[in-house]
This record gives C-alpha cells, structure tokens and sequence, in this order.
C-alpha cells in the first residue's frame, strides 16, 4: 500500500466511514474506493481531492510520488510588491515533433461498442519498449460496461491491451465474440474455452476456440471517474 492509500484509509477510519459510505459521498463506486484504498488503482490530483474532502481534508497538491500535500494559505507580506508571473503558451514545431517521435507514441483510445478513437494516451519508449512490449503491440480501448465488476473493471476504465493470439490461463482478455467486443477472464479446457465475469449471478460459458476471436490480453486498467 503506498502512502496516499494509507492517508486516504486512515482519514476514513478516523471519520467513522465505510467504503461505502464514502463512495456515495464523493460520487464514486465502492468498488473505486477499495481499489484506491489497496493502492491498485492510479488516482489523479481532482480524484484525491475529492475523497479527501469528503472526508473533511484539505488537500490541493499531488506530487510525483503520487502524495496528497496540505495546502498551505500563502499571503503576501504588507508592502511587498507582487509581480504578476506571466505564462507563454508555445507550441511545439515540426523540429520538435520530429525529435519527440521515437521518444513518445501516441495511441488512440478506442471505444468498445461504437470501435472509435474516444482520447489518446502518450506514452514513453524505453529502450524500444513499452512496459517491456513492443510499442506496435500496444492497443488501448474503453470498457462499454460493468462485466468485470468482480475484478473491479468498470465502465469508463480504460484497459492497456497487448495483442497477442496466445491464452494464459485466468488472464484478462479482450474478444470479439457474436459480432462485438467483450471483456472476459478465458481459461483452456479440454479444447474448449471457458469464459468467465466474475460477476455475481453469471456462471461460465463454454465455447468452441473457432466461434470467438482474442483481440488481445490485458496488461493494465485504468481506472475513470465518470
């Protein structure tokens, strides 16, 4: 657990609070709480500000390492001038672009249902790589709803995908199955493939390997407010 998701706990125990309780105050899924809590999701600067205020924190900062500062009332001193600091926008030209290329790839970000770019993530390339994949092998998409809420994958998140044919067991895949795309857990089995939600309520479905086709395996999920 890293030190935002013991801040954000401790405040919640300290205010009395369930996960659930919390999460309808701030607006967010239990579920979101949980992950943010267990340090398993990524949380940005408004996401922290919003839990910590709804518990009665005051926080306006998220640095690098992703903790939560109090934010510290700055006034200025009697007859002290103030200089207004003036920021200049500048666009990066052709030249710029051009260096930026083998450094950062930008990727579109599909939605699942209508299969249109929704966004874009940049992201660096180490040594060729991308999280230690080859950067043509990365695809990002959009999950249409909450099939996975079992493994806290919801609507809205978006969901790094590595294309690959090949199944793992117990891995997340994305498939295309009766015409659309579909998030499920696969497992091999006696030349079938079982496809699971990890939804309450849903059993296993069985099929044969030729009547869905992987797009590719999961790698990472980001969660979305929205």
């Amino acid at each position: 657990m890293n030190r935002l998701a013991e801040k954000i706990r401790d405040a919640r125990l300290k205010a009395k609070m369930t996960e659930k309780q919390l999460a309808k105050k701030c607006g967010l899924s239990p579920g979101y709480i949980m992950q943010i809590e267990s340090g398993k999701k990524i949380i940005n600067e408004n996401a922290a500000e919003k839990i910590l205020k709804a518990l009665g924190q005051k926080a306006e900062i998220l640095d690098d390492a992703g903790i939560v500062e109090e934010a510290k009332e700055k006034k200025p001193k009697k007859n002290v001038q103030v200089t207004q600091q003036v920021r200049y926008n500048v666009e990066p030209n052709a030249q710029w672009a051009s260096a930026l290329e083998g450094v950062i790839k930008k990727f579109p970000i599909i939605d699942m249902i209508t299969g249109k770019a929704v966004g874009n993530k940049e992201l660096p390339i180490l040594s060729k790589k991308i999280e230690g994949h080859h950067p043509e092998k990365i695809n990002f998409y959009r999950a249409s709803n909450d099939d996975l809420e079992g493994l806290r994958i919801m609507k809205g998140d978006i969901l790094m995908i590595l294309d690959t044919k090949d199944i793992q067991n117990d891995k997340i895949y994305i498939v295309e199955y009766s015409g659309r795309k579909i998030i499920r857990r696969l497992r091999k089995e006696n030349g079938s493939i079982i496809m699971t939600r990890d939804r309450k309520g849903t059993s296993p479905e069985k099929m044969e390997p030729k009547k869905i086709k992987v797009v590719g395996k999961c790698i990472r999920v980001e969660f979305g407010l929205e």
